[in-house]
């Protein structure tokens, strides 16, 4: 997939907004504001629901629809946006979806009244993200900025936004959350008016190429071991609220762990582009899957509640060098040609996994307590570990659509 800069029809849709800068100024931008508003939403939701009088299972439902969406249509709006050059199209359709049920859900009071927003956003809202990164290696490759320095800005303001909601907040949980969250997401769709047009020639085969890529090896190996830890990672970001209730922690303390998470990933992904070149992408999968292994374990063991800052300054270990790892070792067997299409799948291999891990993890709650679900990620991410390592075989050098040297 080709970022044309210089193509007639982006030169003139910069001119008639006028918009100043480079592209990837504006990329950076849109990960400041998406991210902010991941950090009004992330952090409070499940905490919300709570409030509401939802029981265990019903959060377990919740939790599984938005993955339910991202697993089915994420490769489909992928390959979409691929064969139509539609992709601002879509992703500003999944922004303004998404602020609109982030509104609608401050007034929904029960279950059922929840249900269908929720699903609605994961029918369309939920391709957001893989778009966003997308477009993001694409441009970084194209100017020659590492995917890590563009989405760095999403950590920073991750970092200072929910610290703020938490404090704005205070003690209570309220819908003031939603209301910024919709905000944040109005604010990411203007930014898109600087990101470039992707013009290539629409192709109607590159449909069937999520299916060619599913027939890779390694690109089999690699979705399952995203499937794996996704289903141990569920509970410790959606669920990371009653854990931190459960402990006998707070509001406050959820807002300065949240912040501390998101301060840890700033060093890793900038340094991105460095680590990705020496060490590899396969060797940072090994490192993120053993420093996740350790984190979760750590979480089961804190003494008392203060402790959890300590062990979330792991996350930049984990999560930031899951996220280079992943999201470039996926551009790499996918090749720019199919970029969206690829990501897409390393979405729906996700979803599908942080779908199983919310309703496994929605009805055990109930029943064994956050705590002893946390014990179980532990056993779960130690077998995705596994996996990577005995697959390595099958994910060797990247395929040939990786090989040749794109435009962008």
């Amino acid at each position: 997939m080709t970022i044309a800069p210089d193509d007639a029809g982006s030169r003139g849709q910069r001119a008639r907004f006028r918009v100043p800068g480079p592209p990837t100024l504006w990329m950076a931008g849109v990960y400041f504001a998406f991210y902010a508003g991941i950090a009004c939403w992330g952090p409070y939701i499940v905490l919300y629901y709570q409030r509401l009088g939802l029981s265990g299972a019903e959060i377990g439902v919740l939790n599984a629809v938005t993955p339910l969406g991202m697993a089915f249509l994420s490769p489909i709006w992928g390959s979409l946006a691929d064969s139509r050059n539609a992709h601002r199209l879509i992703l500003r359709l999944a922004l303004l979806t998404t602020a609109a049920v982030a509104l609608l859900l401050t007034v929904a009071t029960s279950f059922w009244q929840i249900l269908p927003l929720i699903l609605l956003l994961a029918l369309v809202g939920t391709t957001a993200s893989p778009l966003i990164d997308s477009y993001a290696v694409t441009i970084g490759a194209r100017h020659g900025i590492s995917f890590g320095q563009l989405r760095v800005w999403g950590s920073i303001s991750y970092t200072l936004v929910v610290w703020l909601i938490g404090v704005a907040m205070g003690g209570e949980v309220s819908p003031l959350f939603l209301i910024c969250y919709a905000i944040t997401l109005g604010l990411t769709c203007l930014t898109t008016l600087g990101l470039p047009a992707r013009r290539q020639p629409s192709v109607p085969d590159r449909w069937r190429g999520a299916a060619e890529m599913l027939r890779r090896p390694d690109m089999r190996v690699l979705l399952l071991v995203v499937f794996l830890l996704a289903i141990s990672t569920s509970p410790i970001f959606s669920l990371f609220g009653i854990y931190i209730t459960a402990i006998g922690g707070n509001t406050g303390l959820l807002g300065a762990t949240s912040a501390t998470a998101a301060i840890s990933e700033l060093p890793v992904l900038f340094l991105g582009g460095r680590l990705v070149s020496r060490l590899g992408t396969r060797r940072m999968m090994v490192v993120a899957l053993c420093m996740y292994t350790l984190r979760i374990l750590l979480y089961t063991l804190v003494p008392s509640p203060e402790w959890v800052l300590g062990v979330q300054v792991l996350h930049g270990c984990s999560y930031g060098i899951y996220l280079l790892a992943s999201v470039s070792m996926v551009h790499e067997l996918a090749g720019p040609q199919l970029a969206a299409t690829g990501q897409g799948l390393l979405a729906s291999a996700m979803a599908f996994g942080q779908m199983s891990g919310a309703v496994i993890s929605g009805v055990l709650l109930d029943q064994i307590g956050i705590v002893a679900i946390y014990r179980l990620s532990v056993g779960i991410t130690l077998l995705a570990l596994a996996v990577f390592v005995l697959g390595r075989r099958w994910l060797g050098a990247p395929g040939p659509q990786a090989q040749a040297t794109p435009s962008d």
